[in-house]
């Protein structure tokens, strides 16, 4: 309900989010196949961070209608960077404190790959036949 009220920019922002989720789960499933189950739950720790994180921002960033006020719509991406932050923040946190930190190089290359993705979305969402029309 609340994605369908979203401008064009704000429904590819969800997308990205979403792709972001489907390669965590794409890449857990590789990990679990080669490294077993605790380096897959450690790859998945870390980019469920990073989707979450994103989520909230692309939440909040695009709240406000795409013809508002610019200093109502940079509020609103400053709100949702801000709650990123203290959220992924507390995310790594609860996962240093609560859970024994077994694999420490498999839970920062979860979270690095997904933010990543971000990177590579714009290719993915924008190019037509290779080439990049704006």
């Amino acid at each position: 309900m609340f994605i369908s009220n979203l401008s064009e920019k704000g429904k590819v922002a969800f997308k990205v989010v979403h792709l972001q989720l489907l390669f965590v789960v794409l890449i857990g499933g590789l990990t679990y196949v080669q490294c077993g189950d605790e380096a897959a739950r450690f790859i998945l720790k870390g980019g469920m961070i990073a989707v979450l994180g994103n989520y909230i921002y692309a939440l909040f960033a695009f709240i406000p209608r795409a013809d508002a006020d610019g200093s109502v719509l940079l509020g609103f991406i400053f709100i949702g960077w801000a709650l990123k932050l203290v959220v992924t923040i507390i995310l790594f946190v609860l996962v240093f404190s609560v859970t024994e930190f077994l694999r420490p190089g498999a839970f920062f290359t979860g979270y690095k790959l997904t933010l990543l993705m971000f990177w590579f979305a714009p290719i993915l969402f924008f190019s037509k036949n290779g080439i990049n029309h704006g």
